[in-house]
């Protein structure tokens, strides 16, 4: 079992608490017109990819355990990790509680759910990001609906919600929907508003391609407080 990883970040922040290792797994189900990560979108991002084992991953991974301290620990992404071969990802998972890392999985919520299940025994928070609940505006953004999405977001318990804010796609009216989904799903720990930034438009011209046009919305204290007021614990960031 190996699997091609898009990159390792260290001593990461805002991938699930505390100072983190977020692995960026290649390959995703989604193809957002605004994604900061392109260059995992596709199966294969560069020839001269990683490639590892769960046991070489592991270990690789553990070499930061003495930096995690009581609130850190590991976090899987994308890309989408649950897309990935899951023998690997549940080897991969288990070597890692066996020493007793904290794992949060950043995940579309695009994938069959026994893939998520599989990951239940070893995931302590799923990071779930919530992008539209429009079906039709999903699939226009995205290239896929939201059927699974919604479905698998209604299993979970152990959610902790992260919202794209993409200007004039869901900052206005689009956002109550998101909100009202949010209050018919899983219970949410939290909530991060995540405002857009073109930050990825190089990554995107080295893949010979154009970053679509977006904006960060004005209005973001707005929209966290619209979240607050529908009783949930909301942040912008993180």
């Amino acid at each position: 079992m190996r699997v091609q990883i898009a990159n390792i970040q260290r001593y990461a922040i805002h991938d699930g608490g505390g100072i983190r290792t977020t692995i960026f797994f290649q390959g995703c189900p989604l193809s957002c017109n605004w994604c900061h990560n392109p260059e995992t979108m596709g199966a294969i991002f560069s020839d001269k990819g990683l490639t590892y084992s769960p046991q070489e991953l592991a270990k690789r991974v553990l070499r930061d355990q003495v930096f995690f301290g009581d609130n850190g620990g590991v976090t899987i992404s994308g890309g989408e990790p649950l897309a990935q071969d899951m023998g690997f990802i549940v080897k991969f998972l288990q070597l890692l509680k066996e020493k007793g890392i904290h794992i949060a999985c950043d995940t579309c919520g695009d994938v069959p759910w026994e893939n998520v299940e599989a990951v239940l025994p070893y995931v302590d928070i799923f990071l779930y990001d919530l992008k539209i609940a429009t079906p039709e505006l999903h699939k226009k953004h995205t290239g896929q609906d939201n059927t699974r999405i919604i479905s698998n977001l209604k299993k979970l318990s152990n959610v902790w919600l992260r919202i794209p804010v993409i200007g004039g796609v869901n900052d206005g009216e689009e956002m109550n929907n998101i909100i009202a989904l949010a209050k018919s799903a899983a219970p949410t720990s939290k909530v991060s508003l995540l405002p857009y930034h073109n930050m990825a438009e190089g990554k995107w011209e080295k893949l010979g391609k154009k970053m679509s046009t977006f904006y960060t919305p004005a209005n973001m204290e707005e929209i966290k407080n619209k979240w607050i007021k529908a009783g949930f614990n909301a942040e912008i960031g993180g």
